[in-house]
């Protein structure tokens, strides 16, 4: 499975927790269209420690890095070179 194939399905499963099974695109912004909120960011910058080994603590943190499927896998890939 690809990195931006393991994100959708992380945040699939996220919203689906929250109630929400309306499909999403790629470039969908979740955070801005309030699907998620900044507890479920805080979730997804640990399911990105755990999974790709990056360490979030020594990086300013910006909210739109998170936004959206790909807008994390660009991150993850930047991260992990």
């Amino acid at each position: 499975m690809s990195k931006q194939a393991e994100i959708r399905e992380f945040l699939e499963e996220m919203l689906n927790k929250k109630g929400d099974s309306s499909d999403f695109s790629d470039q969908q912004l979740l955070v801005t269209e309030g699907r998620l909120d900044s507890l479920d960011v805080m979730t997804i910058v640990v399911f990105l420690e755990e999974t790709y080994g990056i360490d979030f603590s020594d990086r300013p943190f910006d909210q739109n890095e998170f936004d959206s499927v790909e807008s994390i896998t660009a991150l993850v890939d930047t991260l992990s070179s």
